[in-house]
């Protein structure tokens, strides 16, 4: 992977093709090109949250060109959050200020700010321009790529929501020096992820780097996001509204995952990454189970997220006192599931990641410790 202090990938859909850019300063060196997405609007809707308020918002406004009348609205941060009242809320905002089809939402924010904001422009108006400025890791190299939308309900995690590509996403590194150390390590849930599900030599390298990489050193970030971006746009292309089942993989760990999000009532205790690492231990475990996954690489996968100061099993999540049935009951409802079977990511390798339904109970059981 050749270095470069500002990177770019090209996300090519039959509609709907952006670019993803990547690199320290990128609002700043690359404005023109960033706001040239957007040339025919004449407002701008930013969504944020209030610890971007703190850190970045006047910084981020004095880069927008004079030409655009600005709005904010700014919310709450945190998965809770992620509710249609906040879309309600958001709506009556847009519409108040006279949102017209040709203005633009700028999403500027972790996931949860990308995930409301991708919502709002798909829906407002049926739809508005939309630029995504993901200030945390994991949503510089997840959900603010490849134009999944959604709010949460009673049943569950993101299962009200839409298809909706951005005009441009900008991962710009500088702002990640202002996320508490959590938040960055969360993050590295999903990148492992990636080298996981595709790329053998990716997850080498991510592990012969852990210090590098825990350390913020800016060339193995930048290196990481973009080769994290580059794997899930494979994903994208080739079925970008997850129609084929060929996305699905990009989900590894997320059947675990969401039902622990949920049974936690989606507390800051567990972040989404941190549920991510345990549910990619426990679909691993699976895996292993039935056959798929040889004991050695089940070992090298729990390793690595030790290594990155993550947590792989319920232990973490004592105080809840979480059951195995609740954790399955809450799988009925995930989106990956067809015609009545729960759809799980199974390993057989690492790089090599696949669908598969036919799973009985008790071996999901056992999979979750």
């Amino acid at each position: 992977m050749k270095f470069k202090k500002k990177d770019s990938v090209k996300i090519t859909l039959k509609d709907n093709s952006y670019e993803v850019l990547i690199g320290k300063d990128v609002l700043k060196k690359s404005n023109k090109k960033i706001f040239s997405t957007i040339k025919d609007a004449k407002k701008i809707f930013i969504i944020s949250d209030t610890n971007i308020k703190k850190f970045h918002l006047n910084k981020i406004l004095k880069n927008i060109p004079k030409n655009f009348v600005v709005k904010v609205l700014i919310i709450a941060p945190g998965e809770k959050e992620k509710n249609i009242k906040t879309i309600n809320k958001a709506l009556n905002f847009l519409l108040k200020n006279k949102i017209s089809r040709n203005d633009a939402i700028l999403a500027i924010g972790g996931g949860v700010v990308g995930d409301i904001s991708g919502f709002l422009s798909s829906v407002a108006l049926r739809g508005v321009q939309l630029i995504h400025f993901p200030t945390t890791l994991l949503a510089q190299v997840d959900s603010s790529i490849g134009g999944k939308t959604g709010v949460n309900s009673f049943y569950g995690k993101n299962l009200i929501g839409t298809f909706y590509q951005p005009n441009i996403v900008i991962c710009d590194t500088t702002f990640l020096s202002t996320l508490p150390k959590r938040e960055l390590i969360s993050g590295y849930a999903e990148v492992i992820k990636y080298s996981i599900i595709y790329d053998k030599k990716f997850f080498t390298w991510l592990n012969k780097n852990v210090e590098k990489i825990i350390n913020k050193n800016e060339r193995e970030i930048i290196r990481l996001i973009k080769r994290s971006v580059e794997i899930k746009k494979q994903y994208i292309v080739k079925d970008e509204k997850d129609i084929k089942n060929k996305r699905a993989i990009l989900n590894l760990g997320h059947t675990f995952a969401h039902s622990l999000e949920k049974s936690t009532n989606y507390s800051k205790n567990l972040l989404h990454g941190e549920a991510v690492s345990i549910g990619i231990c426990m679909a691993s475990k699976l895996s292993l189970i039935l056959g798929f996954l040889s004991l050695n690489n089940y070992e090298k996968i729990k390793n690595i997220f030790l290594n990155f100061g993550l947590p792989i099993d319920l232990n973490f999540l004592k105080k809840f006192r979480i059951s195995k049935n609740q954790i399955i009951n809450n799988m009925i409802y995930d989106k990956k599931n067809l015609s009545g079977r729960l759809n799980f990511i199974l390993c057989k390798d690492i790089g090599n990641a696949f669908v598969y339904n036919k799973i009985k109970r008790i071996s999901v059981e056992k999979s979750i410790s």
